[in-house]
């Protein structure tokens, strides 16, 4: 599937569904983004979604927009139960997803909608049934347009609704670190927000200085975090993941961390069948030839005894 920017966060959203409805027990999803030529560049130009100075500064007063980057990324699901039934070691649970299409009511092809990434987040925080009061993080889709980031902190805002707390969520970016991986951009920003919940560490937004001033935080539930620290969170941890592609796809996906509980190993047997591999036929035999003699003699062992 093919969404523009919401490529990989739309590829998970789906495979979340169809593990739902039971049509698979596990997927992989993710998606791969590879400039050509790889050494290459971009005219700036004003207005235009392109970085004047090569940085992406999500939400600061000085982005002039994105820089577009190399890339991939895939992470496997699988149903909790499923996962806790085998043992895996489990990074995260998906607790719901979103996913609308707005392009036929913006202005043009390439606009943002705030309207349209809050029914995103809306429909994904329903369909996780918290209340997002308990979200305490939001990795952004936050391409650091000028106009695109106030346009995101509004649909946010719509999204939340009015809260009694405020500035009690974090909000960043992972494009200030690694650029814009496009189609992969989505499952960027999903790994790294997994990944905080899984060692309980907000990374920070690089290159965030002074608030864009078409942005007013004060008396919302946001701020941008800039600095590395601790998760802190008085319930269990919960976050947002947004990515959103020209053409009108958004999707939002809610995440929840997963404290892993270590898996008690059985006893072994008393024999145990051995496997081996190498890299030609001799030295196979001879590998083997070596074991065979060692297993025969602990059989003798057993039997004498």
């Amino acid at each position: 599937m093919h969404s523009a920017c919401s490529t990989s966060l739309l590829a998970i959203a789906q495979a979340v569904n169809s593990i739902r409805d039971g049509q698979c027990d596990i997927a992989l999803a993710g998606a791969a983004c590879i400039t050509s030529p790889i050494k290459s560049g971009h005219l700036y130009e004003e207005g235009s979604i392109m970085s004047k100075d090569g940085h992406c500064r999500p939400f600061d007063a000085e982005a002039t927009g994105t820089v577009f980057s190399d890339g991939a990324g895939v992470v496997l699901l699988k149903s909790r139960e499923d996962a806790e039934r085998d043992g895996d070691m489990i990074y995260a649970i998906i607790k719901g997803v979103g996913i609308n299409n707005d392009g036929a009511d913006k202005g043009s092809f390439g606009a943002p909608s705030a309207h349209g990434q809050a029914g995103a987040i809306a429909m994904a925080i329903n369909d996780a049934a918290i209340d997002p009061a308990t979200i305490s993080y939001v990795e952004a889709h936050g391409t650091a347009t000028p106009l695109g980031d106030p346009i995101e902190i509004e649909g946010l805002n719509l999204a939340f609704g009015i809260q009694e707390q405020k500035q009690y969520c974090a909000v960043g970016s992972v494009k200030s670190n690694i650029g814009h991986l496009t189609a992969a951009s989505g499952v960027a920003g999903l790994i790294k927000t997994v990944l905080s919940l899984h060692h309980k560490l907000l990374p920070p937004t690089l290159f965030f200085k002074t608030l864009n001033p078409n942005i007013d935080l004060t008396e919302s539930p946001f701020y941008i975090n800039k600095t590395l620290k601790d998760w802190d969170s008085a319930d269990q941890r919960r976050a947002g993941v947004s990515s959103f592609g020209v053409g009108g796809t958004n999707v939002h996906i809610i995440l929840e961390e997963f404290a892993n509980v270590p898996v008690q190993s059985g006893s072994s047997k008393p024999l145990s069948l051995i496997t081996w591999s190498a890299k030609t036929d001799t030295v196979k035999l001879q590998k083997l030839q070596l074991i065979t003699l060692k297993m025969l003699a602990v059989i003798l062992r057993m039997l004498r005894t």
